[in-house]
This record gives C-alpha cells, structure tokens and sequence, in this order.
C-alpha cells in the first residue's frame, strides 16, 4: 500500500469505504425487507385467524361450525387452517393440512394472544404458523391459519441478488470515480510540485500562485511561499555577510601588503622599519580580531559554543568590566561610573557575560565625546535583572536602530573606530542564549541607552531557564559587534 501513489491510494481507500456503506446497507435492506414481509404476513395471517374464529362464535355447536367451515375455509387461496382441541383432538383441516399433527404446528405453545411461528411440517415444508386459543360454545381450542414460506423466501432470494449485483457493479463505478475525483483533487499538488522544481537559488524571488487560499492546498502554498520568503532572505544576508566579512578582511590585508611593499622598495632607517612593522602587527590584530569574532559567530549559530551554566554575580562582573576599561576612558578623558543595585545572580556563563558587559561599555567609549559621561547600572525588576549601559555621545537616528544588530553594520564608516560592526550582534547573539533579551534606545546628539534584561537565577525562572538552556544558541541566527 505504501508503494503506491497517492492517487491510488485514495482510489483504494474510496472504492473500499463505498464498498463498505453498500454492503451495510444492502444488509440493512435485506434485514428491513425480511422485517417488513414477516410483518405482513404475520397481519394477513391474523386476518385469517380473527375470520375463521369469528365463525367459531355464529355457530353454536361443533356441527354447524364444521358445515360453515368446509364450505368456507376447506379452499382458501394461499391460506390454510387447522383447528385441534386442547387434548390434540383435530376438529377441523384445510385441505392442504390434512395430515398435519399439533405437534408439526407448535400447538402448546399458543395462548389466548396471537403468536407468529414457524414451523416445518412432517412433508418437508415450511409454514408460517399464525395461532391462538380460542374459546368456543364446545370447548377451548387451539386455531391456526398458515400459509407456505416459499413466496416470502422468494422475495428475499430476489432482494439479495438484486444487492449482490449491485455491488460490485458499484464497486467497480466508485473505483473509476475515484481515481477520477483523486486526479482533480491532486491537481494542484502537481501543479504545486512542477512550480517547486522550477526554484533554484537563483530564482528565489518567484512565488507559487495561490488558487484557493481557503483548502489545505492553499494552505500549503502560503506555507511554501513564507519558506521561500524566508529562504530568499537567509539567502540574501549570507550574501552580504559574505561580501562585508569578504571587504573587511580586504582591507587590513591591503593595508599589510602596502606597508611591506613600501618598506621594500628601499633601504630606511630602523625607525621607519619599526613604524612600518608597528602598522603591520597593528594591522595583523585587527584581523585576528575580526577572524575571532567571525570564528565565534559560526560555532554560536552552529549551536557548538556549550558551556555548563551556574549562578554568576552579574554586578561583579560589571565591576570588574568598568575597572579594567578605566584606563581607556580616562585616555578620553570620560567619566565612566557604575551604579550597582540589589540586582542578585543571574544564571548563565560567566566569560560570555563579561564578553556582553565590555563590548556594550567599550561601544559606549568609543562614541562618546570627550569630557562625557557613561553610567553603567545594574537593579532588579521583577523576575528579571537590568543591566544598562547609558552615554551622552553622538547618538544614533531613528532610521539606524533597525539595524545596529546587523552584522556589519555601521552608522557612519567614515567615524569608525576599527571596529568589523559585529560586537552588538554578537551581544544580542549571547543575550538571547541566557533567555534575555537586549534593547537600544537612541537619538543624535543625545547619547544611547543599551537595557540587557537577564533571568534571576532563583525560584521558577531559574528553573525555567534551566530547562531551556542544553544549549548556548540563539533562536534566531542574528549575532554581531561595534556596530553603535
């Protein structure tokens, strides 16, 4: 059955299921055909009985209702009659029950209610016996009136085989029908199949038309479409994340490649030497870094960076984070201030937090004005810990934060401070995997506010958190850096 097509299937499956309801229902007819001619002939054979018992009460004695009887009841058509006395005494035969004993009739097992029997006489044939006790002006006595069995059976036998032919006649048309109806129905997952197969990565941007966006098949092509939509998307950011991880390793390459060409053109003296070679490793660390940060984006949407989780002191880290980025802010001459609340633990790895921490802060340094201030706090809020990285340096528009988790992003390269744009994807990446969530606020010339809410590492959050963390991937693959 598995082999078989869809089509066929649904053929098999229809011509079966008709199957079925026919020989239901050419059962329920026949068991309602016997039902019925057993009612009628039970009600014609109570006719007969009420007639031939209504002479037992005109006649006054045994004689009289034996002339009236013979000249009466002795040919009756289809019908036949026997009478006996309680003791088995015959008092009156029809001409076709002659030789018929009470016993062949049943006769004890009739009372003053109007009983259907059937039996089988001693010649071999079947009657339906219709019998009562009567009481007569001679004694109680046993009436019955019979008629054969045959011109019921006969019905019968025709009823069942007019359904026995019928049946697979019908079978038959409902297999035909059903692999027609099977074929019309399945139109369109043909249709729906061929328009698939027509896709390529290059053609993405088609759609399947939908016929009937109401049935399953409609369905199913709004589904495939959203797939493709968002196909067409992954596909299109593969594309640029290629291109910009592609431009942003050229450019420190390019740049180690001029300073070597020109410190070979010609003799220099060691200070030029140790100037071009200070621009060459300065060169090399960035693209180390930025080969780090590209390594760390493939194992986190890989789902390869795992590491055991434990409730960690988010403060500390903050504290720690602020006191070795010191030195750089005051080298800018920035007041970097911490204000740390009541915030608790977190749960969640240490290492990738302090990562988030020093990415937001050093941002935060590298877009501020001199003489700026950078709050960094830290408080709780219900069932979450707050942590809030605040500035007053240039600002980023309105048209911008859509983007600042984009890979690559940057507001303005000709302000970049060196930075790949992929600290604040690689922050919203880590977040995400602690069962946080990251936000940024922002307007020119008015600073940035970046809010990380992280889980409590108590109560039902933490063991929340806990069942949800066998691993450190984001549920969407959208991670980063400098990007502000």
């Amino acid at each position: 059955m598995k082999r078989l097509s869809i089509r066929w299937r649904l053929t098999v499956w229809i011509g079966l299921t008709v199957c079925a309801v026919l020989l239901l229902t050419g059962v329920a007819m026949v068991l309602s055909a016997r039902h019925l001619l057993l009612a009628r002939a039970h009600d014609a054979l109570a006719e007969e009985l009420r007639e031939i018992s209504t002479e037992l009460d005109i006649d006054g004695d045994e004689a009289a209702f034996l002339s009236a009887a013979n000249a009466r009841f002795f040919y009756h058509n289809i019908y036949e009659f026997a009478i006996f006395a309680t003791d088995g005494r015959p008092i009156f035969r029809s001409v076709g029950l002659q030789n018929v004993t009470p016993e062949e009739l049943h006769a004890a097992d009739y009372d003053q209610h109007v009983r259907l029997r059937k039996c089988r006489l001693g010649d071999g044939r079947e009657m339906l016996v219709s019998g009562w006790i009567k009481a007569s002006s001679f004694g109680p006595l046993v009436v019955t009136a019979a008629t054969s069995t045959e011109p019921f059976d006969r019905e019968l036998l025709t009823l069942e085989s007019t359904v026995a032919m019928i049946l697979p006649i019908s079978l038959g048309c409902a297999l035909l029908c059903g692999y027609w109806l099977a074929g019309r129905v399945l139109r369109p997952v043909r249709v729906l199949a061929e328009a698939a197969r027509a896709l390529s990565i290059d053609r993405l941007d088609q759609r399947i038309v939908v016929e009937n966006a109401h049935d399953e098949i409609g369905q199913l092509t709004e589904t495939l479409n959203l797939l493709l939509s968002r196909l067409e998307t992954a596909v299109q950011e593969i594309r640029r994340f290629t291109a910009d991880a592609s431009h942003e390793i050229r450019t420190p390459l390019a740049a180690l490649r001029a300073e070597a060409d020109l410190a070979l053109l010609r003799v220099r003296t060691p200070e030029e030497y140790q100037q071009a070679l200070q621009i060459i490793v300065s060169e090399a660390e960035r693209l180390g870094r930025l080969a780090d940060q590209l390594l760390d984006l493939s194992r986190t949407d890989a789902g390869a960076v795992q590491r055991p989780l434990h409730p960690v002191s988010i403060a500390e880290i903050l504290r720690e984070t602020v006191e070795h980025l010191q030195v750089l802010a005051e080298q800018r001459e920035i007041h970097l201030t911490m204000d740390s609340g009541l915030c608790g633990a977190v749960f969640g790895d240490a290492f990738r937090l302090s990562m988030v921490c020093s990415n937001l802060i050093e941002n935060a340094i590298k877009y501020s004005h001199p003489e700026g201030h950078i709050r960094v706090s830290c408080r709780p809020e219900g069932a979450f810990t707050v942590v809030e990285v605040a500035d007053d340096g240039i600002g980023i528009s309105a048209e911008h934060l859509p983007k600042v988790f984009d890979r690559f992003f940057r507001v303005d390269s000709s302000r970049s401070t060196g930075g790949a744009g992929l600290g604040l994807s690689i922050a919203q990446g880590i977040v995400r995997a602690h069962g946080g969530e990251i936000t940024l606020s922002s307007a020119p010339a008015q600073g940035t506010v970046v809010t990380v809410r992280l889980p409590h590492a108590t109560g039902t959050v933490h063991a929340e958190h806990t069942r949800r963390q066998p691993e450190l991937a984001p549920p969407e693959r959208q991670l980063a850096t400098s990007n502000h």
